[in-house]
């Protein structure tokens, strides 16, 4: 289920006036263009319409199926002309009428091969159509867990971005007030010079986002093209999973990845069972008619020709060996990319729960001990007993606080897209698009 984490929606109970209204406008920055803003589910959506590589796939499924076809037919017949016999010495060098063997010949041809053979090379193609059917089920499912990973890095790292701008901001108009206090005594140069390396470590940060908010857009790019250079959306899906250990086992088991294996194993079994029925010979007929002349008599001829495996321990069989050994081959890694997908989903649930205890801590601890440290130092500010400065950085912390958690929220979010990738059936999402 996804719900969306939205900046109208407070998400702690009690914060300073002036922090909600710095992140309420670093949520919202660009709602006023909101029908432009590019929303997860959109991305997904965007990234399987019309997708270069997925329709390649459709190609191959149908150039297969038409081999198919192909392969269960018998070959075309031949159509023979020629000259049977014509004298080239003597002074009845090509002379067509003065040898009694010598005939016109027309004749047809037909390479025959056992219906069995023909039916196992159908079969193994068609196997190969179905082969890259579950390949683009699998990929366009990779696709959308990426995209949407893709996603959530962007949304971060705008997030990022624009509330480091709002703590630049503030720091500058805090260091403006220290140097204006200078000259009368009221603050240190020390003071000045602190805060000037904490707005250069800050604007550090806000670069390092942007970094990482254009190569978020870049692999975006990868799949949606021009689309990735919107405005993310300033609303975080939540995303939230429910998993058991059968859930787990029979996600596993239905996932593309898998049945893309399996799929392989059938093609692999079917080019077996095709050297095997290879064993059986070819055979082929022709029928000729000769025209002689000098009234002489007409020749109908008749032939019919047997394939001879006179090397069948080192030709036929040796091939059926090796299309059984890659049987076994393709079978061994269905069950690696078994225990790949396993693996990869036990690190999910690891990512997942330390998300959540990390969220729990936060919201338990970090948050509200950064709210009670900033009302003590507005308190002793007012009461004269601590300079201005200590309120401006307690604020400062618990904006790194909030960015931490929101970091921690994305998490989370990761954490449960790559969950859905191994139990939701063929599509991520598939209940909100």
């Amino acid at each position: 289920m996804i719900t969306p984490l939205s900046a109208n929606k407070p998400l702690y109970g009690c914060l300073p006036f002036g922090f909600l209204l710095l992140l309420a406008l670093s949520l919202t920055a660009g709602s006023a263009n909101a029908e432009q803003t590019l929303t997860l589910t959109e991305a997904i959506q965007l990234a399987t319409q019309n997708q270069p590589l997925l329709q390649s796939l459709d190609d191959a499924a149908t150039s297969s199926r038409q081999a198919a076809i192909a392969e269960g037919q018998l070959p075309d017949p031949k159509v023979k002309f020629g000259v049977i016999n014509l004298p080239v010495t003597t002074s009845d060098a090509f002379n067509v009428n003065r040898d009694d063997q010598t005939a016109v010949n027309i004749g047809i041809s037909q390479d025959m091969i056992p219906l069995k053979k023909r039916e196992a090379a159908a079969n193994r193609m068609e196997a190969e159509a179905d082969q890259f059917h579950t390949e683009q089920i699998a990929t366009a499912r990779t696709i959308e867990r990426d995209v949407a990973l893709a996603w959530l890095d962007a949304f971060e790292a705008q997030r990022k971005s624009e509330l480091y701008q709002r703590i630049m901001n503030e720091m500058a108009a805090e260091q403006k007030v220290l140097i204006s206090r200078v000259s009368s005594g009221g603050a240190q140069t020390s003071e000045v010079l602190r805060l000037d390396s904490q707005l250069s470590m800050t604007t550090d940060k806000r670069l390092t986002a942007q970094r990482d908010e254009r190569k978020a857009r870049a692999a975006l790019a990868r799949w949606i093209g021009s689309a990735s250079s919107r405005s993310i959306s300033s609303e975080l899906p939540v995303m939230t999973n429910s998993l058991n250990r059968d859930a787990a086992v029979t996600g596993i088991e239905n996932h593309p990845m898998l049945q893309n294996a399996h799929q392989t194993e059938k093609v692999a079994q079917l080019d077996a069972d095709r050297a095997q029925a290879d064993l059986q010979r070819n055979w082929s007929w022709e029928v000729g008619y000769g025209k002689r002349f000098a009234d002489r008599s007409d020749m109908l001829s008749f032939q019919v020709a047997i394939d001879l495996q006179l090397d069948r321990a080192n030709r036929q069989d040796r091939r059926t060996a090796e299309k059984l050994v890659l049987v076994e081959k393709a079978r061994k890694l269905t069950e690696d990319k078994r225990r790949e997908l396993s693996a990869e989903l036990d690190g999910a649930l690891a990512d997942a729960e330390a998300a959540e205890a990390r969220d729990n801590e936060h919201q338990s601890r970090l948050i509200p001990n950064a709210q009670a440290r900033l009302s003590l130092a507005q308190a002793a500010y007012t009461a004269g007993k601590q300079p201005l400065s200590e309120v401006w950085l307690a604020r400062r912390d618990l904006l790194d606080v909030e960015l931490d958690h929101w970091a921690i929220l994305t998490d989370r979010q990761r954490a449960a897209v790559k969950i859905d990738y191994f139990l939701n059936g063929n599509r991520l999402f598939k209940e909100h698009q």
